[in-house]
């Protein structure tokens, strides 16, 4: 027993100086290389140091943080000074190593430099990569080749449960929006094709909720095409959620009826972007819904309405018969009140 004590002992000691070091290293690299780096700011720098091999991934962290905070020829600047440094085949080295955090910086090193030779890499990681190892692939190969990258990314997150769509809306806002809406209504045209046959069509709504990334006329004509032709809910929900323009208002009108209490709640709440007084009465008769989730998208609905005026919407609650939806309606304009 004390042997066992004594040998816990010795490799707590052994890993606290291993931290140590490392710490005290971590402090020489950000002393050395944190100037230079501010200074790519205005001009890259006239002498750079060696960069040690013990101090390599210490400053493609720093790098990377850097080139991740400035914009514009700063990026280009910085981009420089690592070629200057030999960090693109330090990435490339590090990107066959086994374990995941060398690869991962790797990656997000590689992306930056726009470095045009781990492209077909990146391609068959994108796949079947695990989650973290391919959403990094996948913002790489945007930031190398976004002609190139988005249609892979898009047709990716059609088929990939695993990856969630706020990152992989971040990845594409990186991209000018005028250039993604071209690709990803044919992205939503393929998958419409895909799944024909009534198979289950997720990828098409995921890819619907991605409209927010491009410019909304881009990708207008995909979205009817996707709420005319769409069968199951979720995309027929994603698609009343990426309607705007007012005279689309009369696909919610219609689906307003639908037998799924979803996709009404989803057509109730489209009529509040997109509706206009006319209706005022197919809303009021939603508040009779017996979905609750319908009464209350309608009530919201109403209150959003435009060219409605706001004494009559306040005493309608006492108007109605229905005392589910006057409730509901008094805690929609109370809802707008508070806002």
């Amino acid at each position: 027993m004390l042997a066992s004590v004594a040998a816990l002992l010795a490799t707590i000691a052994v890993l606290r100086i291993r931290l140590l070091k490392r710490i005290a290293r971590w402090r020489e690299a950000t002393a050395r290389w944190s100037p230079l780096l501010a200074e790519c700011t205005e001009r890259v720098p006239a002498v750079l140091p060696p960069l040690a091999r013990r101090e390599a991934e210490m400053f493609l962290v720093l790098w990377c943080k850097a080139q991740e905070s400035l914009r514009g020829e700063a990026q280009q600047r910085l981009r420089q000074m690592a070629r200057t440094l030999g960090a693109g085949p330090i990435a490339r080295r590090m990107l066959a190593l086994r374990r995941r955090r060398f690869r991962l910086l790797a990656l997000v090193t590689l992306g930056h430099l726009r470095e045009a030779s781990v492209v077909e890499h990146l391609m068959d990681l994108i796949p079947d990569a695990p989650t973290v190892v391919s959403m990094t692939a996948a913002q790489a190969l945007v930031r190398i080749d976004p002609a190139l990258g988005v249609p892979r990314v898009l047709a990716a997150t059609a088929r990939r449960r695993d990856w969630a769509l706020g990152e992989v809306a971040a990845l594409l806002r990186e991209c000018e929006p005028e250039h993604i809406g071209p690709l990803l209504s044919a992205a939503i045209r393929a998958e419409m094709r895909a799944h024909a046959d009534d198979k289950p069509a997720f990828g098409l709504a995921r890819l619907l909720r991605l409209h927010l990334c491009a410019h909304a006329d881009a990708v207008r004509a995909a979205v009817l095409e996707a709420l005319d032709g769409a069968r199951d809910l979720e995309p027929l929900i994603a698609a009343l959620d990426a309607l705007f323009h007012p005279q689309d208002a009369d696909r919610a009108r219609r689906l307003l009826a639908h037998g799924e209490w979803e996709v009404r709640a989803a057509a109730a709440r489209a009529l509040g972007r997109l509706g206009g007084p006319d209706d005022f009465e197919r809303l009021r008769a939603a508040l009779g819904d017996r979905s609750w989730w319908v009464r209350y998208r309608a009530a919201q609905a109403l209150c959003s309405l435009p060219q409605l005026d706001a004494q009559a919407l306040s005493a309608l609650p006492g108007r109605l018969t229905d005392a589910f939806a006057a409730d509901m309606l008094r805690h929609a304009l109370a809802e707008r009140s508070a806002a």
